[in-house]
């Protein structure tokens, strides 16, 4: 394989990532446009979510069976057509709800089995290139938050000089090019031979099956639910109300925002660099987690102002920006080639269903018990979760493992056949 094959897959997936997020700029605009109904534009929404989640549930085996190689350019080809299809359909014989909710609903669900088919070609495209898994998994996430920095603002400058459809447009055509950079990036990439198929209901039974044995994966799920649950309740909820009650200005809602978001993608470039020398994961996992989502909560429930807030942000964001990237490394390490598919779509869709709970639930905390009380309820929950690497004994797995003296002549030998 050609040694751009990894650098191809991180653009895809960079790609892919700026064009959902734009997506989720523009069509909410589309709509306003269209109906201007505000509450059109929460059933469309919503649809696009619902159909990611279901996505998650139901694309593991498909992936398994056809083969990442495969279903990442073909998933995103059928979304660049569903958001084409949103103008063409406009500008034609006129877009009803339901019409214009299934064509939502229908792009959420493609992009979902796309993305965790790059991230069950990684491990192989790691190999054939020379890499590390560290690195490999350090450049898939750093791509991951840098579309999702860019596509907003992208998506919003583009709407000040076009229409809503054009910015649909542009965001099918991204798509479309992430299409070709991933069969670049798998193209020559070995099938596997996962043996003789059963029926899909056996197939997502080894899914599950496979999760209540990996007993530290099995952690990871649980831990990455309830913070992204928190998460969401942070970003969507606490922090613009912080901004708009206690600082009294919608400038610092985005600074901070964006100082968060470009502080993780540091934190992932910096993993990226530097990941393949650490081997006390553990270590670091805690000291990040402890460092990275826990003192903003801890900031605002104290009523810092915005220089103090600012700071604790960013060294948060960077601390955090190394957290996916250690999981997903350990992930890629003790899930057989066989099941990632499903056994990273149920970790996506058991990590990313809470959140729109936690977004409701955050909601009425706020409201309920004050925003001061909601964040030290939070806060006290982070520490409460930071327990499980601390005292976990499963948890100790998440060391890099020292490599036999036969791994290493392997790798030295894949290091210079890719150097050839």
């Amino acid at each position: 394989m050609r040694r751009t094959g990894l650098p191809a897959l991180w653009f895809s997936n960079g790609v892919v990532s700026t064009a959902g997020a734009a997506g989720f700029v523009a069509i909410p605009w589309f709509v306003l446009e269209a109906t201007g109904s505000a509450a059109r534009v929460g059933v469309v929404t919503a649809a696009e979510l619902v159909g990611l989640l279901l996505a998650a549930a139901l694309s593991g085996p498909v992936i398994d069976r056809i083969g990442p190689a495969r279903i990442a350019p073909a998933c995103d080809v059928a979304a660049a057509l569903c958001l084409s299809a949103i103008p063409v359909a406009h500008a034609g014989t006129g877009l009803t709800l339901w019409s214009l909710t299934l064509l939502t609903g229908a792009f959420g669900a493609l992009r979902e089995p796309g993305q965790t088919a790059r991230r069950v070609a990684l491990p192989r495209v790691v190999d054939a290139t020379g890499s590390t898994v560290e690195r490999g998994a350090g450049g898939m996430d750093a791509a991951f938050r840098a579309g999702q920095l860019a596509g907003a603002p992208l998506a919003g400058s583009a709407l000040a000089l076009f229409d809503s459809s054009g910015v649909l447009w542009f965001s099918a055509a991204a798509l479309l090019l992430a299409a070709l950079a991933v069969l670049y990036a798998l193209w020559g990439l070995p099938a596997v031979d996962g043996g003789e198929r059963a029926g899909l209901r056996h197939e997502f039974a080894a899914g599950f099956g496979y999760l209540r044995r990996d007993r530290l994966i099995t952690w990871v799920v649980v831990l990455l639910a309830v913070t992204n649950l928190l998460d969401a309740s942070f970003m969507a909820v606490f922090l613009p109300t912080y901004a708009a009650r206690v600082l009294h200005s919608p400038v610092a809602l985005g600074v901070l925002s964006g100082t968060l978001g470009g502080a993780a993608l540091v934190g992932n470039l910096l993993f990226t660099w530097l990941g393949t020398r650490v081997r006390r994961r553990r270590a670091l996992f805690v000291l990040a987690f402890a460092l990275g989502p826990v003192p903003p909560h801890v900031a605002m429930a104290l009523g810092a102002g915005f220089p103090a807030l600012f700071g604790v942000i960013a060294v948060g964001g960077l601390a955090a920006g190394v957290i996916n990237p250690i999981l997903a490394t350990a992930s890629y390490e003790r899930i057989p080639v066989e099941l990632r598919g499903r056994v990273l779509s149920l970790t996506t869709l058991v990590a990313q269903m809470g959140t729109p709970l936690g977004v409701l639930l955050g909601g009425f905390a706020a409201e309920g018990a004050g925003l001061r009380g909601t964040l030290v309820c939070t806060s006290l929950s982070y520490a409460a979760v930071l327990l499980l690497p601390l005292l976990g004994s499963s948890w100790k797995e998440l060391d890099r493992p020292e490599p036999n003296e036969h791994e290493v002549g392997v790798t030295a030998e894949r290091r210079a056949g890719a150097a050839r």
